[in-house]
């Protein structure tokens, strides 16, 4: 009479009981706690790392667009200035495209310090400043017109005695210091982070390698407890 074929759970319990020993498990577990644990360290350092990446990128674009609001700035002064000395509405040119750079690069700035007190309220300082700069400026020019160039070469003298161009340079350095400094602490985070990563991974390593340890001893008495009791 021929075999009868095994049942489905004929099968899988012949295949656990090979496979899926105490002996098995044992050695499986601690591992598996270990490395559950390691992949959401892992997971968490990677984060707080991209995050601290993140802000260093951030810190250098706050301190390249500072840059570029007072390159901004020069280019309209030097663009009004041609125009009151030649009359040639050509330099009028630079001093628009500049006028129109300014209008969408100051908020800009703001907007990327909005997260530190210190560094909104210099920006909001250095929004004043910038309209009252080019107020001025626009004010020559339109004397220029109205009145000819030595009535605009006066006012423009008059107005460079406020030095408004050095107190802007002077909140823009300001700025650029504070986030030299956030870059520095940053830069540190970042350099604390890819340490705790490698640590992560050197400690999980090595308490794998040290639980299997523990196991291989725990079964080996418990073999030799039995083969003595036999």
């Amino acid at each position: 009479m021929p075999d009868r074929p095994l049942s489905l759970n004929t099968k899988l319990r012949a295949w656990r009981e090979r496979f899926l020993t105490p002996e098995t498990l044992m050695r499986l577990l601690p591992a598996t706690i270990i490395l559950t644990a390691g992949i959401v360290l892992n997971i968490r350092t990677h984060d707080l790392l991209s995050d601290h990446r993140d802000l260093v990128v951030h810190t250098h674009e706050v301190i390249e667009m500072s840059k570029d609001v007072l390159i901004g700035l020069d280019d309209a002064e030097t663009g009004q200035r041609g125009y009151l000395l030649s009359s040639d509405t050509a330099y009028l040119k630079p001093y628009v495209h500049a006028r129109e750079r300014l209008a969408w690069m100051g908020p800009s700035l703001k907007a990327m310090v909005s997260d530190n007190a210190e560094q909104t309220a210099r920006a909001d300082h250095l929004l004043a400043l910038i309209d009252l700069k080019l107020a001025e400026l626009q004010n020559a020019i339109t004397i220029h017109d109205d009145r000819g160039v030595e009535a605009a070469i006066a006012v423009e003298r008059e107005s460079m005695r406020t030095a408004r161009m050095d107190e802007i340079r002077g909140v823009i350095g300001e700025m650029t210091e504070g986030e030299k400094s956030l870059l520095a602490a940053r830069k540190a985070e970042v350099d604390s982070d890819e340490w705790r990563v490698r640590l992560v991974a050197i400690s999980i390593a090595l308490l794998s390698l040290f639980s299997r340890w523990c196991v291989e001893i725990w079964l080996g008495r418990r073999r030799r407890g039995e083969n003595g009791s036999a």
